[in-house]
C-alpha cells in the first residue's frame, strides 16, 4: 500500500513538470511568435515604403520629363558668322539685282562684342524653350563660324516646310540716339504674296510681347523687299532685331549674356502665341 502511495505521487510529479514545461514553451514559442510577427509587420511597412517611394519618384520623373509634342517645325537662323561669305547672290528668283552672300554682322559699340556671337547664343535658348514645349526645331547653323548664304538658309525652311522661319539678328545705326527693337517680315511682292499676310501677323505677335515683356522700344513692323532670306522663302519667316548694338542702352543689354535666357523666353513666349 505504502509503495502504491509512492508511485501514485511520483506519476503526479512528472505529470505537473511536464505540464510546466510544456506551458513554458508555449510561452516561449507564442513568443517568438509575436516578435516574428512584428519584424514581420516592420519589413512588410518598410517594403510599402520603399514602394511608396519609388513610385513616388518615379512619377516625379515621368512628369518632369514629360513633353507633348506639337505638329510645328520653326527654322532657327542665327544672323552672321564669324568668317562671312564672300561673293553675292541675287536678292530674288530671276532678280539682276545682287547682295552679299553673309557677311559679319555689327558689332556692340559699347561692349566690343560681336553681333553674331550675340545672335547665335539667344538662338540655341530659344531652341531650348521651344523643345521643351514639343516644338521641332531646326537650326540653319550651330556654330558661329559656319556660313551659309541667304539663299541656302532660306532653302533649309522651306525643305522642312516650315511653320516659321526666326531669324535672329540685332540692329545698328550711325545715330547712337535710336534705340529699340523691330520685326522686319517680307513685303507684299510677286515672291512672297502667298506667306506675306501670316509672315506679318506672326511678326506684330512677337514684336508686341518682346516689347512689353522687356520693356523696350517697340520699333513695330517693318516690311522689306529687298531681303535675300524673304525673297527665296516659301514658308512663313520673320527677322527679329533685338536691339541696336550702336544704342548704349541697348547694347549693354543684348550683348550681355546674362540676359540671354531673358530674351530667349520671351521670343519663345512670342512663337508660342502665334499658334494658340
Amino acid at each position: 500500500m505504502k509503495n502504491k502511495l509512492i508511485y501514485i505521487m511520483i506519476l503526479i510529479c512528472i505529470v505537473v513538470i511536464g505540464s510546466g514545461c510544456n506551458n513554458s514553451n508555449l510561452q516561449e514559442n507564442n513568443k517568438k511568435n509575436i516578435n516574428q510577427s512584428s519584424e514581420d509587420s516592420k519589413e512588410h511597412d518598410k517594403n510599402k515604403d520603399s514602394i511608396v517611394d519609388d513610385n513616388s519618384e518615379n512619377k516625379g520623373k515621368s512628369e518632369k520629363e514629360e513633353v507633348v509634342p506639337t505638329n510645328k517645325t520653326i527654322v532657327i537662323d542665327p544672323g552672321h558668322s564669324s568668317t562671312g561669305t564672300s561673293g553675292q547672290e541675287p536678292i530674288a528668283p530671276e532678280s539682276s539685282q545682287t547682295k552679299l552672300k553673309d557677311g559679319l554682322g555689327a558689332t556692340g559699340e559699347y561692349t566690343g562684342v560681336p553681333e553674331h556671337k550675340t545672335n547665335m547664343s539667344v538662338a540655341l535658348l530659344v531652341k531650348e524653350n521651344l523643345e521643351s514645349k514639343g516644338y521641332n526645331v531646326v537650326m540653319t547653323k550651330s556654330d558661329v563660324a559656319e556660313s551659309k548664304s541667304n539663299i541656302e538658309r532660306a532653302f533649309i525652311g522651306n525643305e522642312n516646310n516650315a511653320d516659321l522661319v526666326l531669324r535672329i539678328h540685332a540692329d545698328s545705326s550711325e545715330n547712337n540716339n535710336i534705340g529699340g527693337a523691330s520685326v522686319h517680315v517680307p513685303g507684299n511682292n510677286k515672291y512672297t504674296s502667298s506667306i506675306y499676310e501670316i509672315s506679318k501677323s506672326y511678326g506684330e505677335t512677337i514684336i508686341n510681347t518682346y516689347a512689353q515683356e522687356l520693356g523696350i522700344k517697340n520699333r513695330g513692323v517693318i516690311e522689306r523687299d529687298d531681303l535675300t532670306g524673304f525673297n527665296w522663302s516659301k514658308v512663313p519667316v520673320v527677322l527679329i532685331e533685338m536691339g541696336f548694338l550702336s544704342n548704349k542702352e541697348d547694347d549693354m543689354f543684348v550683348s550681355n549674356t546674362e540676359n540671354h535666357s531673358k530674351i530667349a523666353k520671351v521670343i519663345a513666349d512670342g512663337i508660342y502665341k502665334c499658334f494658340e
